[in-house]
Formats: structure tokens, sequence, C-alpha cells
């Protein structure tokens, strides 16, 4: 199976109309030029290229098409199924029990727990052993190899800011910044590490340790899980 049999599995996979992509996406000709694609190669018998605006504007439009296995084969058309726990990640959800993805890049103010309608929900998932938790979506290498970018993780909120599991992840708001580290309590303070030790040329930690006090946590949440960026 080649590129754009694969293009085309993926839109039928996710219900995307040639229409819709012609009206909705804003790619010129799109039924048309979906309609030629539909026989793979030329009259002289070459194959056929995907256009490049079909494949950027789909992929832009729709977070759940995979266009690693467009353009290579490998995983799945959609990126919304665990085959491990059989849960599909939503648009909207399905039910009561549905747990918030969220982006938490995108907010109009620092200092916001993530029950503020103010964070962008990317997603929902079901999972019986993540209810009542948040799920966030991995930015950045700080955590890596521990959570890697584009890993959910799910949190669940500590109210009690005192009771801190030694040297466990957290994810910590304050009113400047929002932080995914190891926490371990000391002395003076908070330690906040990162889990990435990785060392710039100079041989400084390229994710120094941040120490801050308990008093300057909003909001504390510890992380019980993850889904793998593979997984979804």
């Amino acid at each position: 199976m080649g590129i754009i049999e694969r293009f085309f599995e993926c839109i039928e996979q996710a219900g995307i109309s040639s229409y819709e992509i012609e009206k909705k996406y804003g790619v010129k000709s799109a039924q048309s030029k979906l309609s030629q694609l539909k026989e793979t190669k030329t009259k002289g018998g070459k194959d056929k290229v995907l256009p490049s605006d079909l494949l950027s504007a789909v992929c832009t439009a729709r977070e759940d098409i995979n266009s690693e296995y467009i353009l290579t084969g490998r995983g799945k058309p959609l990126k919304g199924v665990n085959e491990e726990t059989g849960n599909i990640v939503t648009s909207f959800p399905s039910s009561s029990k549905d747990i918030k993805i969220l982006d938490i890049r995108v907010c109009a103010g620092l200092g916001i727990g993530f029950d503020g309608d103010e964070n962008k929900v990317v997603g929902y998932v079901n999972i019986p052993d993540f209810t009542g938790c948040y799920g966030i979506t991995v930015y950045g290498d700080s955590m890596y190899d521990m959570y890697m970018p584009g890993d959910t993780i799910f949190v669940r909120e500590i109210r009690d800011k005192t009771s801190i599991d030694n040297g466990q992840p957290y994810v910590v708001i304050t009113r400047e910044d929002r932080l995914l580290k190891m926490v371990y309590v000391e002395e003076n303070g908070l330690r906040l590490v990162s889990y990435n030790t990785a060392c710039n040329p100079d041989g400084r930690r390229k994710y120094p340790d941040m120490l801050i006090e308990g008093e300057q946590i909003l909001y504390l949440y510890k992380v019980v899980g993850k889904l793998a960026r593979n997984q979804m």
C-alpha cells in the first residue's frame, strides 16, 4: 500500500469527505484532485504523487490523522486508538466519567489550576483507573526518558500541599510557572529536579534544579500514570 492509498484510508476512517477538505479546509479543487488520485497511476503507468496541500490541510485540521502512517506506513491510520486499553481519545466526551486531556501551554493566565475553563481541552478518554484525574500532554524533554514529548500523563490534585511523596513526579503550579518535575522535600524548601540530566557543552546541566518554598505552590498534582505517545 502506497502513500495515496494510506491517505484515503485515513480520511475514510476519520469520516472526512472531499467536499469538507475543499470547503472547510480550504484546499482549492480538492474534490477534483481526490477523484483523480483514486487511480494511483498515470496513463503512462507512473505512480501519482499526493499533493502536499491535501496532506498539510488534513493533518493540520485534524489532530487524529496520523501523518507518520501516511508517509511511512508505521503505526495506525488514526492516533486516537489505544491498543493496550481499548479506549479511544475523542474530541467530545461520551460520558460524565471521561477524563479531559489538557494542553497546558495554552491558557489565559498563569497560576490557574486544571479545573479552570481557561485550559484548552484537546481530547477526552475513558480509563477507569484514572477516574478523577486530568490528562496532560507532555512537551519538551526535561523529563526524558521517563516522559517523552507527546506522552499523556494523568495527574490527581493533592489538596494537602505538605503531603508530598519524596522523589516522586508532580506537576507544580506557581504564579509564574507550570512545571513537571521530581519533587524532593528539603529543610529549606522543595527541590524540583528534571529527570533529564543532560549537560550543555560547558558542562552545566541543561535543566538545573530549582528550589522553591512550599508557600509558592498554588496547585499540586501527583502523576499517577501515563499513556505513551505510541499508544495514543
